[in-house]
């Protein structure tokens, strides 16, 4: 019964309950729902990367820095340039929300991701240890 339960685990589950949770923060929901299907680590790293670069941004308009060169922008810019779709699908979503806002948007999405991400392992080691 447990073999089979983890030949077919749903790496998924967070991010379908995070879709389908009427309780979450629409924009919460549908940034799970662009993240299904991504690969474990790329889809983490892809996210952090984008978190980050919005926490920045928000600490650059914070300090009040106007350059249109500042690092935040340029990484900006070069995520949206070279990034994977994924990552502008997300940009896109959180785009019109203020820059504090978008970065903790994004840093929990980050959360979920990496805590789907360290599935894996145990996941995987179980399915070893039921064959």
């Amino acid at each position: 019964m447990i073999a089979d339960y983890l030949a077919t685990f749903d790496f998924n589950l967070s991010l379908i309950d995070a879709v389908n949770d009427p309780d979450i923060a629409d924009v919460r929901s549908q940034i799970a729902a662009l993240a299904l299907g991504e690969d474990l680590d790329s889809g983490y790293y892809a996210t952090q990367e984008l978190a980050e670069a919005f926490l920045e941004a928000a600490r650059e308009a914070n300090a009040e820095i106007t350059d249109p060169h500042s690092p935040a922008r340029e990484k900006l810019v070069d995520i949206l340039d070279s990034g994977p779709p994924y990552q502008r699908n997300l940009f896109d979503a959180v785009a019109t929300l203020p820059l504090a806002d978008a970065a903790s948007h994004l840093a929990w999405l980050t959360g979920v991701m990496r805590d789907r991400a360290d599935m894996y392992r145990p996941v995987e080691a179980a399915r070893l240890s039921t064959r």
